[in-house]
C-alpha cells in the first residue's frame, strides 16, 4: 500500500502541480545547442573511428540524439563542468535505444552515470561506473520485454523498487514526458536519483577515483543499427549544491593527501622569484602575479613528483604560465629565469600550438586549445612525476610529454628547433612551482598540490 501511495504522490509532481523549484538554472534553451558539445572520443563512436559522435539536434523544442550511422553513437556533454550538483530533465525516448545522464563526465565519458537504459532489460535511474570499470552497477527493476513490464531486482543499494510492478504503466507515462532527476555530491560522491519526483537508487562510493568536476552529458549507445530510433530531453536544469568554499581542502582531499598551497588571504608562502615580497594585493581570494615585482610569484618550497591543482582568470591578451621545476631561481647570465624551468602555457589565444594554452612552452603542443573563453574560471591539474609530465585542462587530458626523448639542445624529440640551449632530459626533476607575470593581469586560486612517490 505505502508504495502505491507514493506513486500518487509522484503523478502531482510530474504534472506540475509542484510549485517551481529555487536555484535551477536552465543548461538547454531548447532551441540551440549553445552550451553543449558533441564529444566523439567515447568508445560508442568506433564506428566512425572517433570522428563524429552521433546525431544530436534541436527538434521541438528537444535535444534529439540518434546513431549517425549505424552502431555509431556518442555524448553531448555541457561546456561547462559541475562539482556538486542536481540535475534534472523530461524525458521521451523511443524504447530500444540504450542512453543514459553521465555526471561529472570527461570528454571520453568517463562518469557516474544514472541509467537510461530504455530497452528490454534494462533500467532507469540505476547508478553505473562508466568507464570505471563498471562499478558501480546498481539498480532495483529490469524492464521485461516490454515497455509497461518490469520486474523487481534485489540491489545492493537502496532503496527497495518503491513502485509495484503492477502499477508501472500508470506511474511511467510511456509516449509522454517523465522527469528523471540525480544529484551527486562529494567525492567520494553519494548519489541520488529520482523518476517523476520518487527516489529511486541511492548510492554512496567508498573510494576516490574520479575528478572532483566534470560535464553533465547525454549519452547515444553504439552498436546494433539504431538510426532510425531516438532519445529525446527537454527542460535540462541544474542546480549547484553548496559548493566547497576557494581556497580550502576539503575532508577527502586531506584523507588523498593534498596539500594547500596558497590560503586566499595573504601571500603567505610565497613570494617574488627574486626572493622580494610580492608588491600588489591579494584580490577576492586570488592572487595576481602581474606588476607583483618580478617574472613571477615563486612558493617558497622545491617539490619533485607531484599533482599540481590550480583554477585560473584571465583577462585580454593576457600571457601567463605554471612553472614547475624551476631550478634555480639564479637566472644564468644572459638569460631570464624561465630557462631556469618548465613553463605550462596560459594565454589569450586560441590555437593549439607550442605557444597556446596547455603547451609545454616551446617544447610540446597541446592535443587542443581546451581554454575557455576570456573572464571565465578554468581548471589545471599539472602532473609531474620523473621525466614525465601531463596537463589536464578543464578535466580533459591536453598534453603529455616524455622529457627523457629531449636528448639535444635546441631540440624536440621530431629534430625540430625549440629556443632552449638545454637537453631536458638532463633538467632537475625537482624545483620551484611559480606563476608567471608577462602581459596583463591573471588570477589564481585553489592552488593544491598532492606530493607522489
Amino acid at each position: 500500500m505505502k508504495r502505491i501511495i507514493i506513486h500518487f504522490a509522484a503523478l502531482f509532481v510530474a504534472n506540475g502541480i509542484a510549485s517551481a523549484e529555487e536555484g535551477f538554472m536552465p543548461l538547454f534553451d531548447g532551441r540551440t545547442l549553445s552550451g553543449w558539445h558533441v564529444s566523439s572520443k567515447t568508445g560508442h563512436s568506433r564506428a566512425s573511428q572517433n570522428k563524429t559522435g552521433g546525431r544530436w539536434v534541436v527538434e521541438n523544442g528537444a535535444l534529439v540524439g540518434s546513431q549517425d550511422i549505424p552502431g555509431n553513437g556518442g555524448i553531448i556533454l555541457t561546456d561547462e563542468s559541475f562539482g556538486d550538483f542536481e540535475v534534472a530533465l523530461e524525458m521521451n525516448n523511443d524504447f530500444g535505444p540504450d542512453s543514459g545522464l553521465f555526471l561529472r563526465s570527461t570528454e571520453d565519458g568517463s562518469a557516474w552515470q544514472a541509467l537510461i537504459d530504455y530497452h528490454a532489460d534494462g533500467n532507469l535511474m540505476g547508478i553505473y561506473g562508466e568507464g570505471l570499470g563498471g562499478k558501480p552497477n546498481v539498480r532495483n527493476f529490469s524492464f521485461l520485454k516490454s515497455v509497461t513490464e518490469i520486474k523487481e531486482v534485489s540491489s545492493p543499494a537502496p532503496p527497495r523498487l518503491p513502485v509495484l510492478p503492477e502499477a508501472w504503466p500508470k506511474f511511467w507515462r510511456h509516449g509522454e514526458w517523465n522527469e528523471l532527476r540525480a544529484r551527486i555530491v562529494g567525492n567520494p560522491p553519494h548519489i541520488t536519483t529520482w523518476i517523476n519526483g520518487v527516489r529511486f537508487c541511492e548510492w554512496q562510493e567508498t573510494e576516490l577515483r574520479h575528478p572532483d568536476r566534470g560535464g553533465i552529458a547525454l549519452q547515444v549507445h553504439g552498436g546494433g543499427d539504431l538510426t532510425q530510433q531516438f532519445v529525446r530531453y527537454r527542460k535540462v536544469r541544474v542546480k549547484k549544491l553548496s559548493p566547497m568554499p576557494d581556497n580550502v581542502l576539503s575532508e577527502a582531499e586531506q584523507r588523498d593527501g593534498w596539500r594547500l598551497l596558497f590560503d586566499g588571504r595573504s601571500y603567505a608562502g610565497w613570494m617574488n622569484s627574486d626572493r622580494s615580497v610580492p608588491k600588489n594585493q591579494i584580490q577576492n581570494g586570488s592572487m595576481n602575479p602581474h606588476h607583483a615585482g618580478h617574472y613571477m610569484l615563486i612558493h617558497e618550497s622545491e617539490w619533485s613528483n607531484f599533482i599540481l591543482s590550480v583554477d585560473f582568470t584571465i583577462t585580454p591578451f593576457c600571457n601567463s604560465g605554471v612553472f614547475i621545476r624551476t631550478s634555480s631561481l639564479t637566472p644564468r647570465p644572459g638569460k631570464d629565469i624561465g630557462f631556469n624551468g618548465l613553463e605550462i602555457a596560459i594565454d589569450d589565444t586560441t590555437g593549439a600550438g607550442y605557444h597556446d594554452t596547455g603547451a609545454l612552452y616551446d617544447l610540446s603542443k597541446p592535443t587542443r586549445n581546451a581554454m575557455r573563453p576570456v573572464g571565465e574560471l578554468n581548471h589545471m591539474e599539472i602532473t609531474s612525476r620523473d621525466s614525465k609530465i601531463q596537463v589536464m585542462l578543464n578535466d580533459e587530458i591536453v598534453n603529455q610529454i616524455d622529457l627523457e626523448k629531449f636528448t639535444h639542445l635546441n631540440r624536440r624529440p621530431d629534430g625540430s628547433e625549440h629556443k632552449f640551449d638545454i637537453a631536458f632530459k638532463d633538467h632537475p626533476q625537482h624545483g620551484y612551482i611559480g606563476l608567471q607575470d608577462h602581459g596583463s593581469p591573471c588570477w589564481f586560486k585553489n592552488i593544491k598540490i598532492k606530493p607522489l612517490q
